[in-house]
């Protein structure tokens, strides 16, 4: 008899139990909205943040409704813009492929220590003790936080205790940049031509004392520059990206390699000779003298002295002067 009565009392209990999940439920139940999950299903899942928003589902209810842009995905890039913004009904702006750069090449063979750090090993702790074990206040600490941080395993950390970045696999979500508690890591468009690989905000003595890879801030890259793109701020080099022409000269001067060029985007200049009339204004407009010929006559390049810097390719009136790919150094 009494397990009858404990079997109605259970049975009993979920009953009511069933029923306050049934109302809590339908209570709290997310509304439909078929715009959101056309637009969720258009995204690949990764839920890095990197668009901005918690997660693929807050970024797709963002979309929907009207307060983000169509492009702000960095994993799905172009093609997952432009199937929501079919979903939208609207143009999706094309957006540049970001990828992370690390500023920083201060390996232990390159910047020692100054103590041994026997605390957690992690960046965030270590940085919190006399300003980390490097040489270098500003070096890449190297215990891996960011390699930890990454969604898509496109850092990892050498055995020299320095980050090191896959642009094959970096998606470009940013999560890394908000790991790193020493701000060597940056964001930057792939088709950068040059970009600074030095966090070192310190004259150069002190630099060269304690890493031999860091920028010195002697300003030879300021002064290679002929467009007016870079300026010497803090002791590091920065550049106008609006005013970089890709000519790679800072790189190419730099003593210590603190400046880093994307070699896959050298260029030189290539002058048709057929069409050449011998005019002479690529010749005037040419800041680093690789024009030579004489008025009247076909113009050549001098190979090791073309920059790919372009000014060659606006002044000529005849369009007979072509940017093709490969540099200076080119066999």
């Amino acid at each position: 008899m009494s397990v009858l009565i404990a079997a109605a009392v259970l049975g009993g209990m979920g009953l009511i139990f069933g029923a306050l999940l049934a109302l809590a439920a339908k209570k709290f139940a997310v509304p439909e909205n078929p715009t959101r999950d056309a637009v969720r299903e258009q995204l690949p899942g990764a839920n890095c943040g990197g668009c901005g928003f918690p997660g693929c589902d807050g970024y797709a209810q963002a979309v929907a409704d009207g307060k983000a842009d169509v492009n702000r995905c960095p994993v799905g890039g172009a093609p997952v813009a432009k199937a929501i913004a079919g979903i939208m009904g609207v143009e999706a702006e094309e957006k540049e492929k970001m990828v992370a750069t690390v500023r920083c090449r201060g390996s232990l063979d390159k910047c020692g220590l100054r103590f041994h750090y026997d605390g957690p090993m992690d960046c965030k702790s270590a940085a919190l003790v006399a300003e980390g074990d490097k040489a270098c206040r500003y070096a890449c600490l190297g215990l891996g936080d960011c390699e930890k941080a990454c969604p898509f395993g496109a850092i990892t950390v050498n055995e020299n205790r320095l980050a090191v970045v896959d642009e094959e696999k970096c998606q470009g979500c940013g999560v890394c940049v908000a790991a790193c508690p020493r701000g060597v890591l940056d964001m930057i468009p792939l088709s950068q031509p040059v970009h600074r690989t030095c966090s070192a905000m310190e004259k150069g003595k002190v630099v060269r004392d304690n890493c031999s890879a860091g920028c010195i801030g002697c300003g030879k890259c300021e002064r290679s520059c002929k467009f007016g793109a870079l300026k010497m701020v803090d002791n590091l080099p920065h550049i106008d990206q609006n005013k970089c022409v890709g000519c790679m000269s800072c790189a190419d001067n730099c003593p210590t390699g603190a400046l880093k060029s994307t070699e896959s985007l050298r260029r030189h200049a290539l002058i048709h000779d057929p069409q050449c009339t011998g005019c002479g204004e690529c010749k005037e407009a040419c800041p680093f003298n690789a024009i030579a010929g004489e008025k009247d006559y076909h113009h050549s390049v001098i190979e090791w002295n073309c920059t790919g810097c372009g000014s060659c390719e606006k002044a000529c009136p005849d369009g007979c002067i072509e940017m093709v790919k490969g540099g200076k150094y080119r066999v």
